[in-house]
């Protein structure tokens, strides 16, 4: 099997008959982290507006800088608290997640690299390090008006941030020990709560509290986030994490492209299922019915049963077919790379839909929320709207 290196990011697809989308009162229309929840299944079901049937309608509406400056990328955006939130040219911004009138901006406090982590109940966790010193620092702001909560300085700079349970997770580098060590914060005051050695390979991704770790030898293991500890060990057999269920009952794992997905039990460990052999799939995103894959065999997307694995629908691409996905309001989402329109299907039927040719400009993962979508083109951030 023939394999790529890809560099991707998150992306949409929409699709015409497609099955109502799952929102409830209960599912705010947020995208609070990279990946819109610490199960890493990018979908946002409280997603209602941009349905299948206007999809097609999606055009540029406005912009909002994205500048790259000295020592700095711009930060993956979030949406929460009706707030679209950014960070580059060393500050953060908010903004009317609707009208992209700009309502509150922090000041440039010297030359940092500026990380969001996610927005919870309203706060927006965020790291920093400063390009000087090489200091870091988490901040917490109030995500609708800006206002400082807290800021604290922190060990040293993370990777890999991840927010469940009130807890902010990352990787570093000990250089007291020589090694990689994962370190939890608490959310609500920033302060550290957890440290141990490891780290996490595949997928960053938390289930019922739950994430896959490594050490520097020997099996997987699962930790509890609260507390860093222990809660089951992996024991033989591949236990790296693609994702996990909309509802954190479970991880989906394998060992590399070619092997077959298993789901297994968040809290115990236990593996549920194998799913049928597809061939070498890429990429992972579920709305809780089916989970959707890139197929190496014909550079195209694989529809499963969430459960079963059970094929529901599949499309083929000749070439640059969408690697990673973005799911909303029952569209899938797929970003096929620099240059080139998202692809989109209806997520129950597959049934494709034909996008503005003016997505080519996106240059990584678009986020959906508020009937719109978000993403980066070059010196800026659009949304595209109907």
């Amino acid at each position: 099997m023939k394999h790529r290196v890809l560099s991707c990011a998150v992306a949409a697809v929409l699709g015409v008959g497609a099955e109502a989308a799952p929102a409830t009162a209960k599912s705010p229309d947020e995208w609070g982290q990279a990946a819109a929840h610490a199960t890493g299944d990018s979908f946002n079901p409280g997603e209602s507006r941009l349905t299948p049937a206007l999809a097609a309608e999606l055009a540029p509406r406005w912009t909002v800088p994205m500048h790259t400056v000295k020592c700095a990328e711009p930060s993956v955006p979030l949406v929460g608290a009706r707030r679209l939130i950014t960070a580059e040219g060393y500050r953060i911004s908010g903004y009317d997640a609707g009208t992209g009138a700009l309502k509150w901006r922090t000041p440039v406090d010297g030359n940092r690299d500026i990380d969001l982590a996610a927005v919870v109940g309203g706060t927006l966790i965020a790291q920093y390090r400063k390009c000087t010193s090489g200091k870091a620092y988490l901040i917490a702001l109030d995500a609708r008006t800006g206002k400082t909560r807290y800021t604290r300085q922190i060990a040293a700079p993370m990777y890999g941030l991840l927010a469940d349970r009130g807890i902010l997770v990352g990787g570093a580098w000990d250089a007291t020990i020589s090694k990689y060590v994962l370190r939890g914060y608490r959310i609500a005051d920033g302060a550290p709560v957890w440290s141990r050695v490891g780290s996490v390979h595949g997928a960053t991704v938390s289930a019922r509290g739950r994430m896959v770790v490594f050490g520097d030898d020997g099996p997987a293991t699962a930790i509890d986030i609260t507390t860093g500890k222990t809660a089951w060990p992996a024991g033989n057999g591949c236990f790296t994490p693609i994702g996990a269920s909309t509802d954190g009952a479970r991880f989906y794992v394998r060992c590399d492209p070619d092997d077959r997905i298993r789901t297994v039990d968040a809290l115990t460990g236990k593996v549920l299922g194998t799913f049928p052999d597809h061939g070498a799939t890429f990429g992972f995103a579920t709305d809780g019915k089916r989970v959707y894959l890139h197929t190496f065999s014909d550079d195209g997307v694989l529809a499963v049963d969430a459960k079963t694995g059970k094929k529901a629908w599949r499309a083929s691409f000749a070439d640059h077919g969408p690697i990673e996905f973005t799911l909303g309001g029952g569209v899938v989402y797929g970003w096929r790379g620099d240059g080139r329109p998202l692809a989109a299907f209806a997520t129950g039927t597959g049934s494709p839909i034909k996008l503005t040719t003016k997505t080519a400009a996106l240059q990584g993962a678009p986020v959906v929320a508020h009937g719109r979508l978000y993403g980066r083109t070059g010196a800026t951030l659009t949304s595209f709207a109907p």
